[in-house]
C-alpha cells in the first residue's frame, strides 16, 4: 500500500509541474507529516517510560526484572506524564509504617496502586478503618497482605461487605479481626452473595448455624476458602480419614492447608506408622496437619527406626510396607 502511494505521488501531474518549476522533486507532504508525528509520539512515550522507570528504580527500589513485570501488568504507566500521583501514593504507604520491602511488594503485586489518588481514595479508607478500631499500622499490614484493598470502592465494596458481616454475625462482631486475619474477604466484589453461598455450603455438612458463626468469629480466614476447596478437604477428612464433619469446628485451620501437598502426605505417614507400629497410639490427623514442617518431621519421621522409608512415603514414593520389619 505504501509503495503504491509513493509511486502514484511521484507520477502525478502536480509532481511533474513542481519538479519542472524548482528543479527538485517535492517529498509527499502526507509521508513527511506521518513520519514526523510518529517520531514525536515515540519520543514522548520513551520520555514517559523513562520518567516512571526512574521513579520505580531509584525511589521505590525495584530491580529491572520487577520493573519489567510492573510495566507488563500495567502498560499504561509508560504513558504517565507525571509521577506526582505515584509519589503521593508511595508516601501514603510509608506513612502507614510499611517497610521498603512491603512498599515494593504492594507495587509489584498491584501496579494499579501507582495511579490511585492518595487524598481522594486512600486517606478516606484509612479514616474509615480507624472508626472500626484499626490502627494505621493494622491497615498497613492488611494492605500488604491484600493490596487490592486500595483499589476497591469504599461505598460499593468495603461498606456493603462489612454491613453484611455485621448483619449475619451480629453487630458485636470484631471487624478489625477480619482486616487482620482475612482482609481479602472485605474487598471481594459481590461479597455478600459469595459469602452467603459459602455459609450455606458449610451448613450442608450438617453443622449447626450457631456453631458455624462461632467458627467464623474465631477463625475469619475460614470464609476466604472457596466452596470447591472446602468440599474437597471435607470429603477427604470424612470419607478417607473417617472423621465426623464436626472435626472442623475444633480445627478450622486445616482448611487453609493444601490437600495434595500437606494433608494427604501426612495422612500417608500416619497410616504407615500405624502399620509399622500397630501397638503405638497415634494422634489425630487434624493435630498432625497443623504442625510445622520441622516439628512434624522431628516428632513422627526422623525419630522412627524406619525414618528413611517414612521420608520416601512422605515425598510420594511408592513403598512396600511388607518389606519393613
Amino acid at each position: 500500500m505504501f509503495s503504491r502511494y509513493f509511486a502514484s505521488s511521484f507520477a502525478s501531474p502536480r509532481y511533474r509541474r513542481a519538479a519542472a518549476a524548482t528543479g527538485y522533486p517535492p517529498f509527499p507532504l502526507k509521508l513527511l507529516s506521518l513520519s514526523t508525528s510518529t517520531t514525536v509520539k515515540n519520543t514522548e512515550q520513551e520520555e514517559n517510560r523513562g520518567l516512571m522507570s526512574d521513579f520505580l528504580l531509584s525511589e521505590c527500589g525495584l530491580c529491572q526484572s520487577e520493573l519489567s513485570a510492573v510495566l507488563k501488568r500495567r502498560p499504561s504507566l509508560v504513558r504517565t506524564r507525571s509521577t506526582h500521583t505515584a509519589q503521593q501514593a508511595v508516601r501514603f504507604l510509608r506513612g502507614l509504617g510499611c517497610t521498603e520491602h512491603q512498599v515494593k511488594k504492594v507495587i509489584t503485586r498491584n501496579p494499579h496502586f501507582l495511579v490511585i489518588n492518595a487524598d481522594k481514595q486512600l486517606k478516606p479508607k484509612l479514616e474509615f478503618m480507624k472508626t472500626l478500631g484499626l490502627t494505621t499500622e493494622d491497615f498497613g499490614n492488611a494492605s500488604f497482605i491484600a493490596p487490592r484493598l486500595f483499589n476497591c470502592s469504599l461505598e460499593k465494596t468495603l461498606c456493603p461487605n462489612i454491613l453484611y458481616l455485621q448483619n449475619r454475625f451480629g453487630s458485636e462482631i470484631d471487624i478489625s479481626r477480619f482486616f487482620k486475619a482475612a482482609p481479602r474477604i472485605l474487598h471481594m466484589r459481590n461479597g455478600p452473595d459469595i459469602l452467603e453461598r459459602r455459609l450455606k455450603h458449610w451448613a450442608s455438612f450438617g453443622l449447626p448455624e450457631d456453631k458455624i458463626k462461632e467458627l467464623v468469629r474465631g477463625f475469619p480466614l475460614a470464609l476466604s476458602v472457596s466452596v470447591d476447596k472446602v468440599q474437597n478437604t471435607m470429603d477427604f477428612f470424612i470419607h478417607t480419614a473417617g472423621l465426623p464433619a464436626k472435626f472442623v469446628l475444633s480445627y478450622p485451620q486445616v482448611l487453609k492447608y493444601s490437600l495434595e501437598r500437606k494433608i494427604k502426605p501426612r495422612h500417608k505417614v500416619l497410616k504407615s506408622l500405624s502399620a509399622m507400629q500397630p501397638s503405638n497410639p497415634l494422634p489425630s490427623l487434624c493435630y498432625v496437619v497443623c504442625l510445622t514442617e520441622q516439628r512434624f518431621l522431628e516428632k513422627y519421621v526422623k525419630c522412627s527406626p524406619h525414618a528413611t522409608k517414612l521420608l520416601e512415603i512422605y515425598s510420594g514414593k511408592p513403598v512396600d510396607l511388607d518389606t519393613i520389619h
